[in-house]
């Protein structure tokens, strides 16, 4: 992905969408330092050309001389949106700690040209699915490793990746407002993610906590 902004694709047109994507950073990650990659991303080098990485509570095994993203050990397929982050997150990571302030997505790099598709696909899934009953929310995260955190009437920290967190607000509606919610981020999330791929990652936990249940 670029800064030139491609349009973003539905929930089911990753297939098309991001087939180059995928080429160039599964090339990307070929000719990086695979040890150099690991340290920096919280990876675990488990051979020459091998990777396992936690990614929402799960394990994914990356072989780059195989061009595989499979789940770990059973080796089952991964989507190619997943497929995508993982090796977004890897080439992408600069091992640079959090800096330990929350942010909007709107403060990210081009977050407001993208904030209104980034509401509709992410706060607005939530609120339809947890807006009467946030207290719920919590125990939907449980498959993907949140944890409760304090804000708002209800809200969760998930850890995507082993350097990348998501929190999630919500704000239960009233006689006079409304539900509402939010997503915070880490200042620093773009040392291991860039902006448009931040907008996949979080409508990517939004879907899975909508589908918890199912």
């Amino acid at each position: 992905m670029n800064n030139g902004l491609p349009p973003l694709p539905s929930p089911g047109g990753y297939e098309q969408a991001y087939a180059v994507s995928h080429g160039l950073a599964l090339e990307k990650l070929r000719q990086a330092d695979l040890a150099d990659v690991a340290l920096k991303s919280g990876a675990v080098q488990v051979g020459p050309d091998v990777v396992l990485l936690r990614f929402l509570n799960r394990e994914y095994e990356v072989d780059r001389l195989l061009g595989q993203v499979t789940l770990h050990p059973d080796k089952a397929p991964v989507p190619i949106a997943e497929r995508l982050l993982i090796l977004h997150y890897l080439v992408t990571a600069s091992g640079a700690p959090p800096r330990g302030e929350w942010i909007a997505f709107k403060e990210l790099p081009d977050g407001l040209l993208y904030h209104s598709t980034f509401y509709k696909r992410t706060v607005k899934l939530l609120l339809k699915k947890f807006g009467d009953s946030p207290a719920t929310l919590a125990a939907a995260t449980a498959k993907i490793g949140g944890v409760k955190a304090q804000m708002g009437d209800a809200a969760v920290t998930v850890q995507a990746f082993p350097r990348v967190a998501v929190t999630w607000v919500l704000w239960q509606n009233d006689d006079e407002f409304p539900a509402e919610g939010s997503v915070l981020l880490d200042r620093g999330i773009n040392d291991y993610l860039p902006t448009e791929d931040i907008v996949v990652l979080c409508q990517t936990i939004a879907l899975k906590l909508c589908y918890a249940d199912s």
